[in-house]
């Protein structure tokens, strides 16, 4: 038993605050799955996502999610991704695995510090360690990854190595041990779409007034407008008419973990319902005071209930309200009235008109309200496994330590709990498939530049990376290394394209000109 505590009492301490990233613009039918058990429901612009939600777009649809360090993952017609692992560990380190399943998707972002930054499609991923810019494809016979800018990890079964910008990677899931690799990403049309956004989302010139805070801030530019308060500093006051007040256009959705979360049909309201909170100076209007913290709130705001009626305001900066005091700002035309029953999981004033005229009389102050049924079918519930595979990130941690089972040398970690240890990147759990060898090749890039073969050894065949071409006169051949383990001129292979395999008969390898060598993609027809 003493054992049994050494190794749960580090896991414990594993957890920190919850993520949650943000459905920002959006276009067609796009729906979100928060959790296994959960039916289906449209994604609504400002909607918070957590660990293991699904979104998933229509034919003609596209959606755009802002994760809360910065990053963006957008999403074209068709498709479908998880968040498979979200969180954030004690020490404040960021685990983020994101896997593509079928579709097209586009990301944006970097890992800081010690974060972990993963993308998965199905046969391959990627490891994010400086900014990048990247377009991923996930289709029925092969997957796609494009390095628009920055440097990140391909990894696959079959091979490793750094994909460099300009650079595309295809594999086909079914035979990893192939894959190939070009030197030039053709253009899509969605491609304009993601830098056009891209473009807006680093323009903001609100960061500077919310520091540590990284998504939803370019909305805050063109529907309000920053100024001084004697008492609070800077402030944002949004573009709305006189008679508008805070929490009175959206709804309130059920969160576990959270309770009853604002979601706002303001096209602003993300920071200003979940970092902060509202004034109403004189003479000035209703007004955002940022708050110091950084922790994601579902909306700070005081209830009203009765048997069939439910209200709220927002809360005061700095207030510590607690019933039966009054609210500093309770005023019953800036308190929104909805409908109420004790099992509803969403709360929505829409055409809701019953206005108590005396509140007071009718309905009592509560700090919150009560939590609706735990619906029985989650525990039981499971999803389809997903092409780009179940997987975890490993996070690594220093100086955390516990008593357990030696790991042994150079094998991949099984899939189980988080473990620590000396080395600061996130492994990718999921273990090679069975019987297929596992080849690393490392295509490092050499001053001066050359153009160099790696040979692999032989268990199907050859593989040979392709690095940019060098334009100097004393090039040395190729070397290959024949099934006798004696090198062999080979004629380098087709600019852009990895050898294929050389099967153990003695076929002669690929020429260059030889129009049956692979060719780089047709963006307009499937990959095959």
């Amino acid at each position: 038993m003493k054992r049994l505590a050494v190794w749960l009492l580090p896991m414990s301490l594993f957890a920190g605050q919850a993520r949650y990233a943000r459905v920002g613009d959006l276009e067609g039918t796009v729906e979100v799955q928060l959790q296994a058990a959960d039916p289906w429901q449209p994604a609504l612009r400002n909607m918070p996502v957590g660990e293991l939600a699904w979104l998933r777009t229509s034919g003609s649809s596209r959606v755009e999610v802002e994760l809360d360090e910065g990053s963006v993952l957008r999403l074209g017609a068709d498709s479908l991704a998880e968040l498979s692992d979200y969180t954030r560990l004690s020490t404040g380190q960021r685990i983020t695995l994101i896997s593509l399943d079928r579709g097209l998707a586009y990301f944006t972002g970097a890992a800081e510090g010690k974060d972990a930054l993963i993308l998965s499609v199905p046969g391959a991923q990627v490891t994010v360690r400086q900014g990048a810019r990247l377009r991923m494809e996930a289709r029925e016979q092969s997957s796609q990854i494009a390095a628009g800018d920055g440097a990140v990890r391909f990894s696959s079964p079959t091979a490793e190595f750094d994909l460099t910008p300009g650079q595309i990677v295809r594999v086909n899931p079914a035979h990893p041990s192939r894959f190939f690799l070009y030197r030039e990403i053709p253009p899509i049309d969605t491609d304009r779409w993601s830098d056009e956004r891209d473009k807006v989302l680093a323009s903001t010139t609100s960061a500077a007034h919310v520091p540590g805070l990284r998504y939803g801030v370019a909305d805050l530019d063109a529907q309000g407008v920053w100024i001084e308060s004697s008492g609070f500093g800077a402030v944002w006051k949004p573009k709305m008419p006189e008679a508008w007040a805070p929490f009175r256009n959206g709804k309130w959705l059920w969160y576990d973990g959270l309770g009853y979360t604002w979601i706002s049909d303001d096209p602003w309201g993300w920071l200003p319902y979940h970092y902060g909170r509202w004034m109403q100076p004189e003479g000035t209007g209703w007004i955002w005071v940022p708050g110091k913290s950084t922790v994601f709130k579902p909306g700070e705001v005081y209830w009203l209930k009765s048997a069939k009626l439910v209200g709220w305001g927002p809360l005061a900066p700095g207030e510590e309200w607690k019933r039966p005091d009054v609210p500093r700002l309770f005023l019953n035309a800036n308190t929104t009235y909805a409908g109420y029953a004790p099992e509803a999981r969403v709360i929505d004033p829409t055409g809701f008109s019953t206005r108590p005229r005396e509140p007071l009389a009718t309905a009592v102050f509560a700090l919150a309200l009560a939590s609706p049924p735990f619906p029985a079918a989650r525990l039981d519930s499971s999803r389809p496994v997903l092409r780009a595979g179940s997987t975890r990130v490993v996070p690594v941690l220093d100086d955390v330590t516990y008593e357990g089972p030696p790991e042994p040398a150079q094998a991949r970690a099984p899939a189980g709990p988080p473990r620590s240890g000396p080395s600061h990147d996130a492994a990718y759990m999921s273990p090679p498939p069975a019987g297929q060898p596992v080849v690393i090749v490392n295509t490092p890039q050499p001053e001066p530049p050359a153009e160099i073969y790696y040979p692999v050894p032989v268990y199907t065949g050859i593989i040979v990376v392709n690095p940019p071409a060098h334009k100097g006169k004393d090039k040395k051949p190729p070397q290959a290394v024949s099934s006798g383990g004696r090198p062999n001129a080979v004629p380098p292979p087709a600019a852009g394209s990895i050898a294929p395999n050389i099967p153990r008969g003695g076929e002669a390898p690929h020429r260059p000109g030889d129009p049956s060598g692979p060719k780089p993609p047709d963006p307009d027809k499937p990959l095959k």
